[in-house]
């Protein structure tokens, strides 16, 4: 019997092994060496075979010695690109009125035991910037039947205002939580998202993300990580 291909290969779940394999690109992988991701053994063997399908990876099979390894990484990017864009997050903006967000919200936060990771434009100033975009974007660790009412509270405690439309402060819940904290790093003090995240983000955030992520190339070609 033919093994069933994983459908959406840069689901939450899938997308930890495409994760691991662009992180060491040159690696040969067996399903084992995702377990430790929290990957079972059957899905790394169906992700690694859409893979393998969609020309992303090649699969040499030589009994116990077998092993899959990337081939095509600019193709996976690509396609990433496509089926990917930070609309699949839970999210709503609030304006703030002071140039003081970062610091008060990160402290309400550790307060009330919360983790959380900036991403897009937040981020990416931290390195460096290029697209004058001033607006910050957070991910929160939290569950989805809390993540309004813990808004709500902390838009009272600390100043947060919800217009009818727009905002300069988006708050989100990831499409990709398994991932998301787990590879989050520091910048400058902060927590955020991990570059290949980063990019993904900007990438699928027109109109000015795209050329934001263009500009961070030789930062994370500098990294080791490319992804032009």
């Amino acid at each position: 019997m033919p093994q069933q291909l994983v459908q959406n290969i840069f689901s939450d779940r899938s997308s930890l092994v495409l994760r691991r394999l662009l992180e060491e690109p040159e690696e040969k992988w067996t399903t084992l060496d995702f377990v430790s991701l929290g990957v079972s053994k059957g899905l790394a063997s169906e992700v690694l075979a859409r893979a393998e399908a969609l020309g992303y990876v090649e699969r040499v099979r030589k009994g116990p010695k077998s092993y899959s390894r990337l081939i095509r990484k600019e193709k996976l990017l690509k396609d990433w690109q496509t089926n990917y864009s930070f609309q699949k997050n839970l999210q709503t903006y609030y304006y703030y009125p002071n140039a003081d967000f970062l610091k008060v919200v990160a402290q309400y936060l550790k307060g009330k035991k919360t983790h959380y990771v900036l991403t897009l434009f937040s981020a990416s100033r931290l390195i460096e910037t290029y697209v004058k975009d001033t607006r910050q974007f957070l991910y929160l660790d939290l569950e989805r039947a809390e993540f309004f009412p813990f808004l709500k509270e902390m838009e009272m405690q600390i100043g947060l205002l919800k217009l009818v439309k727009g905002g300069n402060v988006c708050f989100a819940m990831p499409y990709y939580r398994s991932s998301v904290f787990r590879d989050s790093r520091k910048l400058k003090s902060y927590p955020a998202v991990s570059n290949l995240q980063l990019y993904l983000d900007l990438m699928g955030f027109p109109p000015s993300g795209p050329e934001e992520a263009e500009n961070l190339l030789p930062y994370f070609k500098k990294k080791g990580i490319s992804f032009g």
